[in-house]
């Protein structure tokens, strides 16, 4: 008999946690394991509160076969082995558990796909070994690459640059160290971030020129080192309602097309009539720039870079209202009541950590509806508790697929007195 079926267990898949495993509740313990669906009976290897997957004895009728032959090696999809109605049902109840466990009971259709053509975003890394160049993505829960020449989730057009992208790496890449590169597409061409490769003021003229011809061969609109521009052929863009954005290195950008407009709609319909608006945790003006063209906007962001382009972008719209750009971190110096007088909404996009110390300068203020879009249920469940016990009413929520295959989600709400 094989010694990994030898050494299994038996186990029963009761849900599906919060990261995409499985998770067995036999034997009086929580044991999570991969690429299980609830109701299959498994043999599975544990070590902890985690186990391998041996073999699946009964499965799910809701299992589908993965569309990717990476699966299950490459770190990064988690379920493409579960049908897609169960799969988006189940993200929508990540969000619905987490605002539970806020005492916060609220009922939410199954979450809306946002995949459109695909990511235009990825970090992808790259390794010089014994067997040759490897570049791909990381293993699950292993530092090793698993080689990737096409990825479902991507774009089409990251898809067919990575075997550019792959050589690049492997000239820039150091002989012991892990290259990262981040790229993000754009109409314009890509927009490549370089990590160790040393930074930009190591290179000589000769390495200056390597680098402009290795961008050219890879067909790159910008190459950065670490955020420093290397060479920039034509400057990444990107339009966002009907304005053009010069899109900053390290800008944050929802990871697809279809994302950005499903979020961007929700918040132009709950704004909707509203003259005086603030847009806090802006980024580069995904919802600000939109909002202009009917509403007076004060958009508010930590990033310079990302302020000055949103600005620019804003300064380049013929008619609309005025939108007054501002740098400032909101964590440390959330927006008070005070400075709220004369605005009628407020819509606030935070990174993972939430908005807290704002939430809770909101929650004293006297505005009457506030837009929230968050990426992480857990935070975002703590932040409508703050805004719930100053008196607002969750009135609407929607939830959105960007990541597919993960367990990432989307949150847009819509919170009023």
């Amino acid at each position: 008999m094989n010694k990994n079926i030898q050494e299994a267990e038996s186990l029963h898949i009761a849900h599906i946690g919060a990261r995409g495993d499985g998770v067995s509740r036999d034997h009086d313990r929580l044991v999570h394991v991969p690429f299980t669906l609830p109701g299959e009976i498994i043999l599975a290897k544990q070590r902890g509160d985690r186990a391998s997957l041996v073999e699946v004895l009964t499965p799910s009728l809701e299992r589908v076969t993965p569309l990717c032959g990476h699966f299950g090696v490459c770190g990064g999809c988690a379920l493409q082995h579960w049908d897609q109605a169960p799969y988006l049902a189940w993200k929508a109840d990540l969000v619905a558990r987490a605002l539970a466990r806020q005492n916060i009971e609220v009922d939410i259709g199954p979450t809306e796909p946002a995949w459109g053509q695909g990511r235009r975003r990825a970090s992808f890394h790259g390794k010089h070994t014994p067997q040759g160049f490897v570049f791909g993505f990381a293993q699950a829960k292993s530092h090793q690459i698993e080689p990737i020449a096409a990825c479902p989730v991507l774009t089409p057009g990251l898809n067919a640059a990575l075997g550019r992208l792959s050589k690049l790496a492997e000239a820039l890449a150091s002989k012991q160290a892990t290259i990262d590169i981040v790229v993000t597409e754009t109409p314009v061409g890509l927009d490549v971030d370089v990590l160790q490769a040393g930074r930009l003021e190591t290179f000589m003229k000769k390495g200056l020129e390597r680098l402009a011809s290795l961008a050219q061969a890879a067909d790159i609109a910008r190459l950065t080192l670490h955020g420093q521009t290397a060479l920039s052929r034509n400057t990444p863009q990107l339009k966002m309602g009907n304005a053009i954005v010069d899109l900053p290195s390290g800008a944050f950008l929802q990871a697809t097309r279809a994302g950005e407009e499903a979020l961007a709609a929700r918040v132009l319909s709950w704004t909707q009539g509203r003259k005086h608006v603030a847009d806090l945790f802006c980024g580069v003006g995904t919802f600000a720039l939109r909002l202009k063209e009917t509403s007076m906007v004060r958009a508010i962001e930590a990033y310079p870079l990302a302020v000055a382009a949103m600005k620019k972008a804003a300064d380049g719209l013929a008619g609309g209202k005025t939108l007054a750009a501002e740098t400032r971190d909101l964590f440390r110096a959330p927006l008070a009541p005070l400075e709220m007088k004369g605005l009628d909404a407020i819509i606030f996009d935070p990174p993972r950590a939430g908005a807290q110390a704002q939430s809770e300068e909101i929650a004293r203020s006297k505005i009457d509806l506030v837009v929230a879009i968050s990426c992480d249920p857990t935070s975002f469940a703590r932040d409508a508790r703050i805004l719930i016990a100053g008196g607002y009413k969750l009135a609407q929520i929607e939830t959105f697929d960007q990541f597919r295959f993960t367990p990432h989600v989307e949150i847009a709400a819509k919170f009023v007195r």
